[in-house]
């Protein structure tokens, strides 16, 4: 017996919601005891009247997109599959079950009824309305926001049935229950919708639909119904003791049909310029992601950028240290289509030590080399840092340089950005990385062969990115004179 749940929240959401799956065989009619890694069942006589009474331990089992509950004991067994498949538009819950022994009959009651449990579970997470004049004007007002107002989510997704019910159910299930004011628009500048959540409480109600502005019921009436496509979230907490999840992808390069992000967490601000970069590159219809690196926030990040994960033609990666190995391995998962390239020494590492991405692999030539994504062809430019093949990454429409780890910076925890304001400190920087990462020969043969590219943004692995033609083209005149001196 299998019964199918389709919910408005991507998969992650669902998984917090749940909580401890446990919990849900609490409840079944024919469940007499629930202990901390057992249950005991009542089962009728094979002969006779009554039932009896059967141990059985339980184990829970994880992976990306099933939740397996396993009961056994001497003679029996119960298996319980939770699948919770991710659609980019929310999620399918398929709850599915099988068993031996003299519990078996039991298995259509335990499917049933951890179904309907996952469906009370979200159903009590709906956010409640309590409309009140203060919070309404709160929601109104786009400037000042209150002094203790920090920015916690980021995410984007698209409405179902209704766009405050579901964007409010995000917030809880990710966030947990907090103050929290928070702004959904679309990309075409022609819906807002922000509101005042407390705890389960939607209590201030503002939109902009097509124009049409509205403040409290009113506004509720023209918000829910979703605008057709994708919206993007945003959530600040009005406490300041919500934890930040994710910031908002960097737009690096905007222009019709191209696009590059820069992604990031909240690591960066924690551990400085020694957290990693990850970036995306959009042409069209196609993706590239350079360097993934990070848990599932990395994830979020990127399926807000890019949406559809089959849109990901490539994975590259400019080296495959720790970080950015750890980091493939969640993503690979993810992305069905797509090839990873890198140089021949990481492919080999990454062959060895994650099997599960070993047939995706694609070796990058030794040599300069043109890869075509989408109407743009990337310049895959080798390097050498600590005696290893690297290489970094041009892209000649935005006008980026992914250098990998051949040039980068480590920032002092706290005083990370995302750009460089103090080019004098920076420079300081990137000459105690170099000194340590770099050998002096394949770098100056690097240094030469990029200054003469047309570059507007320098994007390292590590620390700050650069902009501005004028500062990257000193950066690394001031490199070279450094090397030779």
């Amino acid at each position: 017996m299998s019964i199918r749940l389709t919910v408005a929240l991507d998969s992650e959401s669902v998984r917090k919601l749940l909580g401890r799956v446990t919990e849900l065989l609490k409840g079944i009619p024919s469940v007499d005891e629930v202990g901390e890694s057992y249950i005991v069942v009542k089962v009728p006589r094979l002969l006779g009247f009554g039932t009896r009474r059967i141990r059985l331990d339980v184990k829970v089992y994880e992976t990306d997109e099933t939740i397996l509950l396993v009961m056994k004991g001497d003679m029996d067994s119960l298996v319980i599959a939770i699948d919770i498949l991710d659609t980019g538009e929310g999620s399918h819950i398929l709850v599915s079950g099988g068993g031996g022994g003299r519990v078996s009959k039991l298995v259509n009651e335990f499917v049933k009824s951890i179904a309907e449990g996952i469906s009370k579970r979200i159903e009590a997470s709906q956010p409640k309305i309590n409309l009140v004049s203060a919070d309404n004007n709160l929601a109104a007002l786009e400037e000042p926001l209150p002094p203790v107002t920090t920015l916690v989510y980021y995410d984007s997704f698209t409405p179902v049935s209704n766009v405050l019910t579901e964007a409010a159910l995000r917030l809880t299930a990710v966030l947990g229950y907090d103050d929290y004011l928070a702004e959904v628009k679309d990309y075409k500048s022609r819906y807002l919708l922000r509101f005042v959540l407390r705890g389960n409480k939607v209590t201030g109600v503002y939109a902009e639909i097509n124009g049409k502005k509205a403040k409290g019921e009113q506004a509720i009436t023209i918000a829910q119904r979703p605008p057709g496509h994708r919206v993007r979230i945003k959530a600040w907490s009005l406490t300041g003791s919500s934890e930040a999840l994710l910031y908002e992808p960097e737009p690096v390069y905007e222009s019709t049909g191209h696009r590059v992000y820069w992604v990031g967490g909240k690591t960066r601000l924690e551990y400085g310029g020694i957290a990693p970069n990850t970036y995306i590159i959009v042409d069209n219809y196609e993706a590239a992601i350079i360097n993934p690196s990070g848990d599932e926030r990395l994830l979020r990040g990127l399926r807000n950028v890019i949406g559809d994960m089959d849109y990901v033609r490539y994975i590259l990666l400019t080296h495959a240290e720790a970080d950015v190995a750890e980091g493939l391995k969640a993503v690979a998962s993810k992305v069905n289509r797509a090839n990873i390239l890198a140089t021949s020494y990481w492919a080999g590492l990454l062959a060895s030590a994650a099997r599960e991405v070993a047939g995706k692999l694609t070796i990058l030539p030794a040599r300069e080399t043109e890869l075509e994504l989408g109407s743009t062809k990337l310049l895959i430019i080798p390097a050498r840092t600590r005696g290893a093949p690297v290489v970094s990454i041009y892209d000649p429409t935005a006008k980026v340089l992914f250098t990998g780890n051949v040039l980068g910076a480590v920032s002092p925890p706290g005083l990370w950005s995302i750009y460089v304001d103090d080019f004098d400190a920076y420079l300081d920087m990137v000459k105690s990385y170099v000194s340590y990462t770099a050998e002096s020969r394949p770098l100056r043969e690097w240094l030469e062969r990029v200054i003469s590219l047309d570059i507007e943004v320098l994007a390292p692995h590590h620390g700050p990115m650069l902009a501005g033609r004028a500062r990257v083209k000193k950066l690394l005149s001031d490199l070279l004179e450094f090397i030779e001196s």
